[in-house]
């Protein structure tokens, strides 16, 4: 259900662009905003800086290895007000989800810049993307 519903927010920003990412605003938004790896962008009150990387992490999972990804870069709070960032970078390709990574930084004052970074332990590193939408992080809700 979660899914789905992240692929329609996908979808909808792919569809209305103009909608979802920064209107030339203050960046303080939490639309969804699609972004460009290892550009910089601007959501919530928050900057992150060019140069942040997606990267290819081998792990071991019940004796095999699995390929998983993980984004890392600097990340600067532009509000007026103390708080921590957490929020989730989905990749897709032709509107299907394929990897969702969350991502995090600890309370940051006004203007402080840190790193952030969101390992995507349950994702299996995306191939073919043709998109990254930044979005708010949502929590899943339904019992299995």
């Amino acid at each position: 259900m979660r899914r789905a519903a992240t692929a329609l927010v996908v979808l909808a920003c792919l569809g209305a662009l103009g909608a979802c990412g920064d209107d030339g605003g203050d960046g303080a938004s939490t639309d969804p905003v699609e972004v460009e790896v290892g550009k910089a962008f601007t959501w919530n009150g928050f900057a992150v800086e060019d140069g942040w990387e997606l990267t290819a992490i081998e792990r071991s999972v019940s004796m095999e290895e699995v390929v998983t990804p993980e984004v890392k870069g600097t990340i600067k709070n532009t509000s007026d007000e103390e708080r921590a960032a957490l929020f989730e970078m989905v990749f897709s390709a032709d509107g299907s989800e394929l990897a969702t990574v969350n991502c995090s930084a600890r309370k940051m004052l006004p203007d402080q810049s840190q790193q952030f970074v969101c390992p995507g332990l349950s994702a299996t590193m995306p191939e073919d993307y043709d998109a990254v939408v930044v979005q708010e992080y949502g929590r899943d809700t339904t019992s299995s």
